[in-house]
């Protein structure tokens, strides 16, 4: 399952990514996509742009925000 997971993600991306070719409202979405910078300059070819933090700081973020909520489960004695 988590398999299919990180397929609908990665082809959800792809999709916004083309998207934003064709419809000016989704221009934004190929500026932070992971596609962007794999296609336009390569993995590391071109540097790595401060736009792309995101990736990095939002699994963060999340990782903050979930610690607090399932300290609080005891799952050993369940």
């Amino acid at each position: 399952m988590l398999r299919r997971d990180r397929r609908t993600v990665a082809f959800a991306g792809y999709v916004l990514y083309v998207a934003g070719e064709f419809v000016e409202a989704l221009e934004f979405w190929r500026s932070i996509s992971p596609f962007q910078q794999a296609l336009e300059g390569g993995p590391l070819g071109a540097g790595l742009s401060v736009v792309y933090a995101w990736m990095v700081l939002a699994p963060l973020v999340l990782l903050a925000a979930a610690v607090p909520v399932f300290d609080r489960r005891d799952i050993v004695t369940a």
